[in-house]
């Protein structure tokens, strides 16, 4: 899981053409945005499960497993999991400017071909939710996360996640109609990239159990010494400090789920010693768990 990560982009959002606010992943519970909808464009992936989005003039898309919805700006909508025992993981990015309405409508004039003869759609037409399986998923997946990373390490990154996100927006287009790309070479499943997204399929199921490094290795196939450089590498921190990074995430949205539910049993619940759980929530978080569960405020990343 990434946890949700919100973009202060202070003065830069009137120099930058083309800028994130919130980028992230976690287990999906329902929200309903029927009123106003979101102030920002949206494009949400769907990694396991399957949810839907309804839109306030009753149009309705299913997403599931390596599926992408683009979701315009102000469209007024609600999305929820099919079924409460369903767990719907879903990636998402939310950004906004001076670029993106035009770059929205030409990402849909992606989608098919237009007919010989026939005027494509006018750019100042208002841009329309688009689902879509995609064929690239793990792709679009990866530079998810390289964007969630690139702003997690902080510093300068308002300029890179600009440049990530255009770039992911691309992939998202060329995505669409992969007979159209022929001459643009994917990685093979063999890659570092691909591996490294079986060792991270691994550790999300693997998560509550006491993990070994060799396990997520041996699921990349590489030894355990080349695969921690090429995870360091590629996320910039440990696959230790990834799966700690998870299972904080994982706290919080128990907490949410289960009011009442009790420090100890999260901790359980998660495959940590609660003494333990405690001290990495407070590092991460700079409050302690209980203090959390009695407030429901959402904490800050340390």
């Amino acid at each position: 899981m990434m946890p949700f990560l919100f973009v202060d982009n202070a003065n830069l959002e009137q120099r930058l053409p083309l800028y994130v606010r919130c980028v992230g992943s976690h287990e999906q519970t329902g929200i309903d945005r029927l009123s106003t909808g979101y102030p920002a464009h949206q494009l949400f992936l769907t990694r396991r499960g399957r949810g839907s989005f309804r839109m306030a003039d009753g149009r309705e898309y299913g997403l599931s497993a390596g599926m992408a919805l683009l979701m315009p700006a102000h469209t007024r909508h609600c999305y929820r999991p099919e079924t409460s025992e369903d767990t719907w993981n879903v990636g998402f990015i939310a950004f906004g400017g001076s670029v993106s309405d035009g770059l929205l409508m030409q990402l849909e004039l992606g989608i098919g071909e237009i007919p010989a003869g026939q005027t494509p759609p006018p750019l100042l037409c208002k841009p329309e939710p688009v689902a879509i399986r995609m064929s690239n998923f793990e792709e679009l997946w990866l530079k998810l996360e390289g964007i969630w990373y690139t702003i997690r390490q902080g510093g300068g990154h308002a300029y890179d996640a600009s440049r990530r996100l255009y770039d992911l927006l691309l992939a998202w287009m060329e995505g669409q109609n992969p007979s159209q790309n022929t001459s643009r070479k994917l990685p093979p499943s063999d890659s570092p990239a691909s591996a490294l997204q079986a060792a991270l399929q691994w550790i999300h199921d693997h998560s509550t159990e006491g993990l070994l490094l060799s396990g997520a290795a041996k699921a990349a196939g590489y030894s355990v010494q080349h695969f921690h450089r090429l995870f360091v590498a590629a996320y910039g921190m440990t696959p230790q400090q990834y799966v700690l990074q998870l299972r904080m995430s994982r706290s919080l949205q128990l907490f949410k789920d289960y009011p009442g539910i009790t420090v100890d049993r999260v901790a359980e619940t998660l495959g940590m010693d609660a003494s333990h759980f405690i001290r990495m929530f407070k590092r991460t978080y700079g409050t302690t768990p209980k203090q959390y569960a009695l407030t429901g405020n959402t904490p800050k990343l340390m």
